[in-house]
């Protein structure tokens, strides 16, 4: 299953619990096997999980794959 979210200047495709393609995708701000928080054109987003690993990180964009278990836009809810 595919999902894809597009907000004005971000383009966010979750596919199943185990893909997330990010295009475009400024910077990545932290990267571990835990946690990978993206920064986009307009969002920070946290993906949360277990192996993760993030790759194709270029101009076009950026793949994180692992065992994903939640997505927080913006630092979810506070």
């Amino acid at each position: 299953m595919s999902v894809g979210y597009l907000f004005p200047h971000d383009h966010i495709q979750i596919v199943g619990n185990t893909d997330v393609f990010f295009n475009p995708c400024k910077r990545l701000l932290e990267c571990s096997e835990l946690l990978m928080r993206v920064q986009t054109a307009k969002h920070t987003v946290d993906i949360w999980g277990e192996h993760l690993t993030a790759t194709d990180f270029g101009k076009d964009g950026l793949h994180i794959e692992g065992k994903i278990a939640t997505i927080e836009l913006d630092g979810g809810l506070q």
